[in-house]
């Protein structure tokens, strides 16, 4: 695990290899850091400005999380918070891309760390981007509690996984890498859940593997005749067309130049905080983020290195929404009212056998962060009755 001291191997009589771990990045990096944040260089002349985007990113919130970065903030009280989920890393060798150091959480219901032998339920939590490892933080408990086994991997070229470095990684690698890591466990069945890139990625896991399946984002299907819309619909449709013509410029910088990019992100701080917030301001649905949050959310892209982490993008074009094929495995979809890609009810029973379906009047992009409770009922009821 990169920056992260690892403990001895679990090994197990099979092979499996498993290692306990805990984030610790280096002090000469926190250093360098607070160098670079000392020497920002914000421009001078949008104090006033009135033409630029409305999505809230101005000079005096940049301004005032950058303060409170230099005097406030406390990383290491915030990687204390993150070691507080219990973590492992573990080889995977994926076809043709040789073996790579996959990063995870792994949280039983029950007080054995690495037995599969109880009767939970096996979950699997798959992020997207701009998201990470942490976005399971506030539904862990929930899910715990319930008698569900969490695991949330960190994807490849994100945040503590190794990056394949080849091109070719698509979808189908990111699926045999979640399935092998869940085999590893001892989970020879489970469920999965996925936003973002991850319903992307669950999906595949769907039609590869025999799981059940919670996907939130669906393209739309053709219809010999347009279906009557619900209000809640009429919005989800309205929101796909807004991020469609006005927020969707990130999706193509990340597709056609992640790497020159990820040059200046990676150097500057400041910069990938104000990426990062453009997205966590937009996409979600009038969630209170703290300046601590913004920080911490920035930094496990900023510390690993962000560009890496755009390499999906290049991978699968805006060509890859439109080339969904129908998925018969179990599906359920929690439709929240702040999801910029949320689909209608009658698209997603075009591409998907929906047999679960619940819209919650708020919370956006990132359900398990902003609405963990209402995200936890809705997995707990689909999944209540399935147990591999």
């Amino acid at each position: 695990m990169p920056h992260a001291g690892c403990a001895q191997a679990i090994q197990y009589p099979d092979g499996r290899r498993i290692f306990p771990g805990k984030i610790h990045i280096p002090d000469s990096e926190l250093d360098l850091l607070s160098r670079k944040l000392a020497l920002t260089r914000l421009p001078t002349n949008l104090a006033h400005e009135t033409w630029a985007e409305d999505n809230g990113v101005t000079l005096e919130l940049i301004s005032s999380t950058l303060n409170f970065w230099r005097e406030s903030y406390d990383w290491r009280a915030e990687e204390a918070k993150l070691n507080q989920l219990p973590q492992f890393t573990t080889p995977i060798a994926i076809d043709g891309f040789g073996t790579l150091n996959i990063h995870f959480v792994h949280s039983r219901c029950s007080s054995s760390p690495l037995s599969a032998r109880s009767e939970g339920i096996p979950l699997l939590f798959v992020h997207g981007w701009p998201g990470s490892f942490w976005e399971v933080s506030k539904i862990l408990p929930l899910l715990n509690e319930a008698g569900f086994h969490v695991v949330a991997p960190s994807l490849p070229g994100y945040g503590f996984s190794d990056d394949p470095g080849r091109a070719g990684f698509k979808y189908e690698q990111d699926a045999e890498v979640m399935h092998k890591v869940m085999l590893k466990l001892g989970y020879e069945r489970y469920v999965v859940q996925g936003g973002d890139w991850g319903s992307d990625i669950v999906r595949m896991c769907g039609r590869r593997y025999p799981e059940q399946v919670q996907a939130m984002t669906m393209p739309k299907p053709e219809f010999e005749e347009e279906p009557e819309y619900t209000e809640f619909e009429k919005r989800s449709i309205k929101q796909q067309e807004h991020f469609a013509t006005k927020e969707f410029a990130y999706y193509m910088v990340q597709n056609s130049k992640p790497r020159t990019l990820g040059f200046a992100l990676h150097d500057s701080p400041v910069g990938m905080l104000a990426w990062m917030i453009d997205k966590l301001y937009t996409w979600s649905d009038n969630y209170p983020w703290s300046p601590t949050e913004l920080i911490t959310w920035t930094l496990l892209h900023y510390f690993p290195g962000p560009t890496t982490g755009f390499r999906i993008y290049r991978e699968h074009g805006p060509e890859k929404l439109e080339s969904i094929p129908y998925e018969k495995t179990h599906t359920g979809v929690s439709a929240f009212a702040g999801e910029m890609e949320m689909a209608p009810r009658s698209w997603a029973e075009g591409t998907a056998n929906v047999t679960f379906w619940r819209e919650h009047e708020s919370g956006g992009h990132f359900a398990a962060y902003e609405k963990p409770r209402e995200l936890a009922d809705d997995l707990i009821e689909f999944f209540g009755t399935m147990r591999p």
